[in-house]
């Protein structure tokens, strides 16, 4: 019964099911719940426990530079797993008591940030020897840049779903010139996540694989009926997140550093990374006819956007 009682808010604790990766689902989103209400009644925001979490994953990240020791290498992976959960977990809280906050969101994708880069660089300077030092600062910085990019686009087509389906627009990052004119730059913590955010944000609208006229096409459409759109979107781009979440997904990622680790091979996983950069740009491909789909479903609809598209290619 007091089980039963402690869960009946679960459902509340979490984003959209559709976007949820599967090892989020049955791993981290009930752990970091559990970890979200009694850290909660200890009095953290969710803010302290992304902070936490950030510190348990940078200390695990830093246990890989020594992948000749399976001790520390198995604890390192542990905790960076546990950060994983937290990450989940200050989510999860915010959802629960309803303290979302705009700086707890860029917050949480900073020390994310942090966690992956203290992964990258102590994994590949363990083969200093082997590939220089020169080397290891050159396989870092492309294995890193393609994780990022891949973790980014993620992100944004996963905000594009919570959109479109009326779940959560908030998941939406603002456009740089609002952030410049509107961000709250007056202390330390802010100015520091400021230029981290904007390239961030740069990055996405450089490299996302939709056209900002479909973008425009998609909002017209949700704001003639939204209901109808919101059923199209999710029916047409339901696969596509699991296709982004098999070559982009933070778990799928993580889980493949710390195995390679325990390996002792972190430099494998950094060369199997580079090369899924193309898997990468498939998968957008498969992104851009699903979206296309959506288009050609859009020109029976009577609204300007399809309308002047249609003009557009008559002429």
């Amino acid at each position: 019964m007091l089980s039963r009682g402690f869960f009946d808010d679960y459902d509340r604790s979490i984003k959209n099911k559709t976007v949820e990766e599967g090892f989020d689902l049955v791993f981290s989103r009930p752990l970091g719940f559990i970890i979200a209400k009694i850290l909660s009644k200890l009095h953290f925001t969710p803010t302290g426990i992304s902070v936490f979490g950030m510190l348990i994953g940078v200390t695990g990240g830093t246990l890989f530079y020594w992948q000749d020791s399976l001790l520390y290498t198995a604890i390192g992976g542990l905790l960076v797993i546990i950060a994983g959960v937290f990450d989940s977990a200050d989510g999860q809280a915010a959802r629960l008591y309803n303290t979302h906050s705009e700086m707890g969101r860029y917050l949480d994708m900073f020390n994310d940030m942090l966690v992956f880069i203290s992964c990258y660089a102590a994994g590949i300077f363990y083969f200093a020897d082997t590939y220089t030092v020169l080397g290891c600062i050159a396989i870092g910085l492309v294995s890193g840049y393609v994780h990022s990019l891949k973790s980014n686009i993620y992100e944004y087509y996963k905000g594009e779903f919570l959109h479109f389906s009326g779940t959560d627009s908030n998941q939406r990052n603002d456009s740089i010139d609002y952030i410049k004119e509107n961000f709250d730059r007056s202390t330390l913590l802010r100015k520091l996540t400021y230029p981290v955010l904007i390239d961030y944000v740069r990055r996405q609208n450089n490299n996302k694989f939709r056209d900002d006229a479909v973008t425009e096409i998609f909002e017209d459409a949700r704001d003639h009926d939204p209901i109808a759109f919101k059923h199209l979107y999710e029916e047409k781009s339901r696969n596509m997140l699991a296709g982004w979440a098999w070559v982009c997904g933070s778990n799928i990622m993580r889980n493949a550093i710390i195995i390679s680790c325990l390996f002792g091979r972190f430099d494998i996983y950094a060369f199997l990374n580079i090369a899924s950069y193309l898997l990468f740009l498939y998968v957008g491909r498969l992104q851009n006819k699903v979206d296309q789909n959506i288009v050609d479903e859009l020109k029976s609809w009577d609204f300007n956007s399809v309308n002047e598209m249609n003009l557009q290619v008559q002429k």
